[in-house]
């Protein structure tokens, strides 16, 4: 049973799981501080202890048949603490997110923020995506009150939605088929809601055999799902899954079987087929309760020019968007962000045109394109690739740059937040490696910063891929090698 679960949010009027949305908490930035510039020089004495320490922990049976690499230098002054594989490409995973995020922060600029429109030709209306990959219903419920609010009682025409800011491509070349129906691979539009998942919880029926029974939120998602899950034995198994087949897309499948008598499943969590009009059906569904009718459904379409605005809504800028996508490793997040690169010089946002403005934030950084090979945003991609050496350099870049505060908050903390919340807890790395994660089948990666006791900061990247070991051993690896050159 392959499930990943996210954080759900609340949509009130169409009975959604009342959970606030997906936000960094500001008070783990201020409580925890950041790591500081200056420190002692690494004596020669010192970086021989320190490799010879680490090529003893790096030679540990897990990691025999393992493809690894490890790059740590001083922030700054780029003194090589210890290297090896430095140059070899290993697939990131999430670590890629850092080049997404970097390269995001560096042209798109601080004030940077994503835009969600209505707007009318007189007859219809218009739902206009800008990508915002945080859009949420109550958003759109404050987008109903505002067209009624605008003596718009009742539109003759039709309820367009309007996904011209992107290209059409909903995912990236090498994304594995098995994650697709998941919330974690969702598809990626101009237009997305509620990023792009419904929620789905399962419980038992009345005896073994007979159906199990789906809650679905919002309710007029059930059209979009088959409920094929049975009522197991009772103290059986959860076999409980969605899927999604090719022949008929845009209907989720829940399949498996779910124990009697146990209590209803957490949030199953799926992806929806067609963002646009998940968004759409949502917003005709909030203009409806605010006494607005339409008379011709949902259809895909662009705005003309001239249409008016009645509502517009705004994201968090850049340095908060940088949190929301680092600490919890937001996928679609990546994907939009890569086509909005793309749309700084083309009508349209592409991914083929974020990764060339990738290629070329690499260049003005001294990184060699011809070393990475980028299919995508997020890292979920089997055909990315990164050198240690790279990611090292992508941190150095941000230590340098003028919003170094803003990188540093926007990455997990050990033992603190984000995705190393509960990582390196009782070693000398907690509370000390500010890091973005990564994690795919046989690949685990980590780069970011380390807090030393007497060094100042050091950038640091390991990766890992062709990995079979047990995941525990690899983090024990990981705790003692960064702890070892924190506390010299």
């Amino acid at each position: 049973m392959k499930r990943y679960f996210a954080l759900s949010c609340c949509l009130l009027i169409f009975a959604f799981t009342t959970q606030a949305p997906k936000s960094a908490d500001q008070r783990l930035v201020t409580r925890y501080g950041r790591p500081g510039e200056q420190g002692a020089v690494w004596s020669d004495s010192q970086l021989g202890r320190v490799a010879h320490d680490i090529d003893r922990i790096l030679t540990q049976r897990s990691l025999r048949s393992a493809h690894l690499g490890f790059v740590a230098a001083a922030a700054g002054q780029g003194q090589v603490i210890y290297a090896r594989n430095a140059g070899e490409q290993f697939m990131p995973a999430s670590n890629l997110k850092l080049l997404t995020g970097s390269a995001a922060f560096a042209r798109l600029g601080t004030a940077f923020a994503f835009a969600t429109l209505v707007l009318s030709d007189g007859r219809n209306l218009y739902l206009r995506g800008g990508g915002d990959p945080l859009l949420r219903a109550r958003d759109l419920q404050d987008a109903a009150r505002a067209v009624a609010a605008s003596a718009v009682g009742h539109v003759n025409g039709v309820l367009f939605t309007d996904v011209s800011r992107y290209d059409d491509r909903p995912y990236a070349p090498g994304w594995s088929w098995d994650d697709l129906p998941y919330s974690y691979a969702p598809p990626v539009s101009a237009l997305n809601l509620e990023e792009n998942a419904i929620h789905v919880f399962v419980s038992p029926g009345a005896a073994a055999g007979t159906p199990a029974r789906a809650r679905i939120e919002p309710a007029y998602a059930a059209d979009w799902v088959d409920n094929q899950v049975v009522t197991g034995p009772r103290l059986s198994n959860d076999t409980s899954d969605v899927e999604r087949f090719f022949e008929d897309w845009k209907t989720v499948v829940l399949v498996g079987s779910y124990p009697l008598g146990a209590k209803e499943s957490e949030d199953l969590m799926p992806a929806v087929a067609d963002p646009a009009h998940y968004a759409g059906q949502a917003f005709l569904a909030a203009l409806q309760a605010d006494g607005v009718s339409v008379d011709g459904g949902i259809q895909a379409g662009k705005a003309p020019s001239d249409a008016r605005v009645l509502w517009e809504h705004t994201s968090e800028p850049f340095p908060q968007l940088l949190e929301d996508f680092w600490w919890p490793s937001d996928n679609l997040m990546g994907e939009v962000l890569l086509k909005e690169l793309g749309a700084l010089h083309a009508s349209r946002g592409s991914a083929a045109g974020g990764i060339a403005v990738e290629n070329e934030y690499l260049r003005s950084i001294g990184v060699d394109p011809r070393s990475a090979s980028i299919a995508d945003g997020s890292g979920l991609s089997s055909y990315d690739r990164l050198t240690p050496a790279a990611l090292v350099a992508i941190l150095q870049a941000d230590w340098k740059s003028p919003y170094r505060e803003a990188v540093i908050d926007a990455l997990p903390l050990a033992g603190v937040r984000g995705t190393l919340k509960d990582s390196f807890v009782g070693t000398s790395a907690e509370k000390n490696v500010f890091a973005k994660t990564g994690s795919l089948s046989h690949v685990r990666a980590i780069s970011g910063y380390l807090r030393t006791r007497r060094h100042g900061t050091v950038v640091f990247s390991l990766m890992v891929d062709d990995w079979t070991g047990d995941a525990s051993a690899l983090d024990s690896i990981r705790a003692a090698l960064l702890s070892r050159i924190i506390t010299d």
